[in-house]
């Protein structure tokens, strides 16, 4: 009863509206008389297409998600006029009149491109855009397009519009022109004026500095980009002197000038490598790409004898999705900073391959280097309690273990050990290099070896680290209290040792927010190194006059490769203790109670504090909860670092949903098969000792 009721009144509601929207339509063809200054008419054309997207119930609405039902309004539109041949001969002196004195040039020209040169100026615009109130319609097309296709869905229904259609909306604005409107038609004028305009701009942009230095030509000359002016004029001369043969023929000529300006933009690419990559290049690339694309496309338009149909809808329909994009910051961001993430994992990844172990001498010499970078972290541990016991104020404690940290981590990477936790940030990107061949068998297959051999190399380095450093630190101790008969920790701090690593605290908690810090800093890492290879400063300090002159020719080379191979080590060591020892300072102080808890680290000051409170406190359950806190620290500092590390891997890598779902199987698979490989150099994942170059 009440399903049948609700069920009328649905219908009834809809009557009502489809009676309005009939109103409302006789209203908009009968005033177009009333239309005197242009801005009118721009506002009434606005009216009818929000008349042709009418959105009045819920079916309308998913009609609209599918573009059907403003087409067949459309339609509706074109039959109401010509069964009233007065209605449409002033419609249709209207829109003659629109297309006469607006200019299309900006259609063609700005119309889903960014309107400034780089990427941080082009957000604070857009931002812009967000806030300030719309513009008034005025000659320019440009703004006027983006009022008349506003919503993402009008991309839908205008690729849509059949040629029978299209046809007749050609019509329309022909119908009954009068002597007078000779000249009203200025989109071919302008879309040829944009040809120019686009030509001038792609010309200028791939010539610059930053794109011309990537390209390795002996002169300018040489570029495609500097070939493109000289073609599109060649082109535009036989097109306007009505010779067809020739006109085509220097088209084809300038097509494959526009071909040979993106395959420089792909030889630009493969050279980011070596010259480093910056976000406003990135920027640039992908404005000139759009620019080839929209020349492309003009150029199939003004060659058609008469307008095709598909072709004009679909190069609408382009234009609203590409005007869409245009106002997201988000979309901005994600289109620019993809290269440069990508870059960045990419030589991030060189680094990660050396810290990945594929046979069991690498196994071996991993645990070596761990170890090293445990025993070596046993030291800072009893500096870090020493800046402590200063009683200093927040910021300074917070600035010397800062440098105490960068100065241990520095280190240890030019003595070649390693830090176990800095390891899974390096280590994702150079995974995610191995997801080229997911969808076969046989590169699935390779891709979770690869993953064994990560985790294990993981466990090793973590276990080298954690078996150095307890012994080393109680070592320190004991000679300590030999030479001086005291202990360096004192009670409170060895009380405080277990207490703050407690599983049952926030040490997990905090184990977690370290995580994030250890991604932190191997994105500092791939910066710098992409930094030094985008400002040449290889060249740079080899041939610099002050180090020659200190060091000597050789020595002022020798400190340029040395940067060169150490550049990303050094900035991740130094970015990392500033992180550790800075952020939990400045959280204390805007209020957040978040702290770091390294696994490395930790496990030193709980050794430090067994020193003190002697072999007892081993029976306790302080003690194994504590113990219980360092083994859950060190899986979510591995587990969140390399979390965000190897999502901004895929990311940059573009791998999608299904195929991260289907790795993450087949991780599992081989987990439950063969569980012990994850954690120890057996079974078929081993490679032998010969078959790998890496050295660790």
């Amino acid at each position: 009863m009440f399903r049948k009721f609700r069920a009328f009144r649905q219908r009834l509601l809809q009557f009502k509206q489809r009676g309005k929207v009939h109103s409302d339509l006789d209203v908009l063809l009968s005033s177009t008389k009333e239309k005197r200054q242009l801005e009118d008419k721009l506002q009434w054309l606005v009216k009818v297409l929000q008349w042709i997207r009418y959105e009045g119930d819920v079916d309308a609405h998913l009609e609209m998600q599918t573009g059907r039902m403003p087409a067949a309004r459309l339609r509706f539109l074109l039959i109401v006029l010509d069964r009233n041949t007065e209605w449409k001969k002033e419609v249709a002196k209207l829109l003659r009149t629109i297309v006469h004195e607006v200019s299309g040039l900006e259609l063609y020209t700005e119309t889903g491109f960014p309107k400034e040169l780089g990427l941080w100026s082009e957000f604070v615009d857009r931002l812009t855009m967000k806030i300030l109130p719309t513009p008034p319609l005025d000659h320019e097309l440009g703004y006027l397009f983006w009022e008349l296709f506003p919503h993402k869905n009008d991309a839908l229904w205008l690729a849509s519009i059949d040629n029978s259609t299209f046809e007749k909306i050609v019509n329309l604005f022909q119908y009954e022109v009068d002597p007078s409107e000779g000249d009203w038609n200025r989109l071919q004028v302008d879309l040829e004026d944009a040809l120019v305009y686009m030509v001038i701009q792609v010309r200028a942009i791939g010539l610059s500095p930053a794109i011309r230095s990537r390209l390795g030509h002996g002169t300018f000359r040489d570029s495609a980009f500097f070939s493109l002016v000289r073609g599109h004029e060649e082109f535009m001369n036989a097109f306007h002197a009505g010779d067809k043969d020739l006109a085509f023929e220097k088209a084809s000529r300038f097509r494959m000038i526009v071909w040979e300006c993106r395959q420089e933009l792909v030889r630009v690419h493969k050279h980011l490598d070596e010259f480093g990559v910056s976000i406003n290049l990135v920027f640039q690339m992908m404005r000139l790409k759009s620019y080839l694309q929209r020349i492309e496309s003009l150029l199939e338009i003004l060659l058609t004898e008469k307008l095709d149909g598909k072709k004009v809808t679909s190069f609408l329909s382009i234009l609203v999705q590409e005007n869409q994009e245009l106002r997201s910051i988000q979309s901005l961001f994600s289109q620019n900073v993809a290269l440069f993430a990508s870059k960045v994992v990419e030589r991030a990844a060189e680094t990660g391959e050396h810290y990945i172990t594929r046979t069991k001498e690498q196994y071996r010499r991993i645990l070596q280097a761990a170890g090293g970078g445990g025993a070596m972290t046993a030291v800072t541990v009893y500096v870090k309690i020493g800046i402590l016991a200063l009683g200093l104020s927040g910021f300074m404690e917070g600035f010397l273990a800062s440098l105490n940290y960068a100065l241990s981590f520095v280190a240890i990477h030019l003595a070649g050990f390693t830090l176990g936790t800095k390891q899974p940030a390096m280590t994702a990107p150079a995974l995610a290099q191995k997801m080229n061949d997911v969808g076969s068998a046989k590169g699935m297959d390779d891709l979770v070896t690869e993953i064994v051999h990560l985790i294990r190399s993981q466990v090793a380095s973590i276990l080298g680290n954690v078996m150095f450093v307890v012994p080393c630190v109680i070592l320190i101790d004991v000679l300590f209290f030999l030479l001086f008969g005291t202990h360096i920790m004192s009670l409170e701090k060895a009380t405080y040792s277990y207490k703050s690593l407690d599983i049952l605290g926030p040490a997990v908690l905090y184990g977690a927010f370290t995580g994030i810090l250890l991604w932190l800093s191997s994105l500092f890492a791939g910066w710098g190194d992409n930094w030094f290879a985008l400002n040449s400063l290889r060249k740079t300090l080899a041939r610099s006059p002050s180090l020659r002159a200190v060091f000597g020719r050789r020595g002022a080379r020798n400190i340029a490769v040395f940067l060169e191979k150490n550049m990303s080590g050094l900035l991740g060591s130094i970015s990392l203790g500033v992180l550790l020892g800075m952020v939990p300072e400045i959280m204390k102080f805007i209020g957040i109670p978040l702290d770091v808890r390294h696994v490395t680290l930790s496990s030193g000051s709980l050794a430090g504090g067994i020193s003190v409170l002697g072999v007892e406190f081993l029976k306790t359950s302080e003690f194994w909860r504590a113990v219980t806190g360092i083994i859950f620290i060190g899986a979510f500092n591995v587990l969140v670092s390399f979390g965000l590390a190897f999502y901004m891997a895929i990311k940059a890598r573009g791998i999608n949903t299904p195929q991260r779902l289907a790795i993450r199987q087949a991780v599992v698979r081989r987990f439950l098969t063969s569980p012990l490989s994850f954690f120890l150099p057996v079974g078929s994942t081993v490679a032998k000792t010969g078959d790998s170059g890496h050295d660790h």
